[in-house]
Order: C-alpha cells, then structure tokens, then sequence
C-alpha cells in the first residue's frame, strides 16, 4: 500500500494559495532582483509558478467529490517548457566546464533532447538523467566550479517530479477518474514548495530588509505554525556520545539540551516563524576543542526540523 501523502503545510488551502498569489505577485515586480542572484528564478519560472496556483485552485475544496475536471495539458507544457530551460542552462555550464572535450560536455543527455522537449514522459526521464550526472564527480565539482549550483542540480529532479504529478492527473482527467484527495494535496503541496524556495531566496535578495523579507514569507502571520528542531550529534563512530550540551545561540531565550546515549537532543521550540537557519554551539567533555559552533543550519517552517552535526573528537 502507498505511503499516505501529507500536507507540507498547516494552514487552510484557500490561504496558501491566496499567499502564493500574493508572493507570485511580489516575485513578478521583483523579478530583476531574483534573476541577479539567482538565474533559474526568471520569467519561465514565474509562468510555471502561476500555472501551478491556477491548476491548484482548480479543484475543488477538500470532501468535495472530485469528478469531470480537466487538468489542462498545458499545464504539463509548462512544466515541460521550465524543464527545457533548465538543461539548456545546464548544457551551457558543460560547455563552460568542458571547451575541448566534447564527450563530456554531452554525457548529460543532449542527445535525447529534441524528441524530450515534445514529449512529456520522455522530459521526466531527461531530467533525471542530467539530474544523476550533474550529482556525480568530477562533472559536479566541474560545474560549480564555474557557476552552476546545487540548487540547480537539485531542480532538475524537482521538475522532473512535477511533470510526473501533473502528468498523472492528467491522465486521470482523460479517462474520467475522480481527481483523489491525494492527487489534489500533490498539486497543492507543488504550490507550497513553490513558496517555500522563493521565500528562502528573498532572505538573500533582501538581506537586512525585514519588510521586503515578510512579504515572501510561507507562513502568513498569526499561523502558528509549530516549528521545532532536534539536533543528532555524531562523531563517525559508535561512541556514547551522552552529556553534551546543546544550545542554539542565535536564539537566546533557548535553554542548552543534553544529549543522550545516541547524540540526540530533546525538542527545540522554534515557534511559528522562526529564523531561516540556527546557530548552535556544543560543549561536553569528550569533544576537542570544546565548544564548537555550527553556523547556519537551515530550519524549515512549520515542520520538525533534524539536524545533523559532526563533532570532533
């Protein structure tokens, strides 16, 4: 049986996607701003998103009984569409990385794109091809060293899963299938990440602009959306690792945490809109130096946050 799919978020659907109309919005007379810092974030990625809130705000609330909708095939084109921009990015960066070598430069699947930009199925597979390469050294250490980002890399995959969840609904509105529960929080969970990375990257388009940052957020004021952090610490091997304190110093009213046996901290109450990422320092005997800072853990709203630090011994 298929693991049940849940909710990335925890506030009602009509104010997610109200909220991602508005951020849309904002990212659209921004755009100049995003597209400086981050190159993927760019016109086809703004027509994507909006595809994505209309197909989302097609269907019906949940309880309703889903029955002769039609997901439009272009809203699988339009993923389609952002997954050609993204490896025409990547295949520029191959060509930056490998000038001379031209076995490399097309080892990310150039050869198949001429039929895979006609052919959703085909596109799913391309991408997570360029997706696995693009992950693999010495191609990945070659490209970001010439620009090209994990966050790409990364996107790769996520358009190729988009597609598939679009591609599915679509071929359930064809033969006349009732759109599922399951289906419909799919779609609106791609809304949702949406948001989501948008609202990560306005941290760094609008660094020291508390104002400009609240417009982007996720999470609307007054959500509460619990967000909380457990840490794991490990040294690379099995030793106890018991008794260390644990305290996440970018925000002063957390109390340090000891760890037990297995490196792990109680939970963190980051509460309903905390920072982005987290400072922690961990001090104990058994570590060397004592104490040690991790800056910049990434901390996600609304969820339960595990964090993973090595410590030395």
């Amino acid at each position: 049986m298929a693991d049940e799919i849940k909710r990335l978020y925890n506030f009602e659907d009509e104010l997610m996607i109200t909220r991602a109309r508005t951020q849309k919005g904002n990212l659209q007379t921004d755009l100049a701003l995003f597209t400086a810092r981050f190159p993927w974030v760019d016109a086809v990625y703004v027509t994507s998103y909006q595809t994505d809130i209309d197909t989302a705000d097609a269907l019906p609330l949940d309880g309703t009984v889903m029955a002769d909708i039609t997901v439009l095939t272009s809203d699988v084109n339009a993923s389609v569409a952002e997954g050609v921009a993204a490896l025409n990015s990547l295949f520029r960066y191959a060509v930056l990385s490998y000038p001379t070598d031209k076995v490399r430069q097309r080892v990310f699947g150039q050869d198949r794109m001429e039929k895979a930009r006609n052919d959703q199925e085909k596109m799913e597979n391309l991408l997570e091809h360029a997706n696995s390469m693009a992950n693999k050294n010495p191609y990945k250490a070659d490209l970001i060293a010439k620009g090209y980002t994990q966050l790409q890399i990364d996107g790769l995959l996520t358009i190729s899963n988009n597609i598939s969840a679009k591609n599915t609904l679509q071929e359930g509105a064809k033969s006349n299938r009732p759109v599922s529960t399951q289906d419909r929080i799919t779609v609106y969970n791609i809304v949702f990440s949406r948001m989501r990375t948008i609202a990560l990257c306005a941290e760094e388009v609008f660094a020291g602009n508390p104002a400009k940052i609240e417009q982007y957020r996720a999470y609307p004021p007054g959500t509460a959306a619990a967000t909380t952090a457990i840490v794991h610490i490990i040294d690379g091997s099995a030793n106890d690792m018991a008794g260390l304190d644990v305290k996440i110093t970018s925000l002063p009213a957390q109390p340090a945490q000891p760890t037990n046996a297995a490196g792990l901290t109680g939970s963190f109450d980051l509460g309903s809109n905390p920072p982005d990422t987290v400072d922690i320092e961990v001090t104990g005997a058994g570590i060397n130096p004592s104490p040690q800072v991790f800056n910049g853990n990434s901390i996600l709203e609304g969820e339960v946050n595990s964090i993973e630090l090595v410590v030395t011994v």
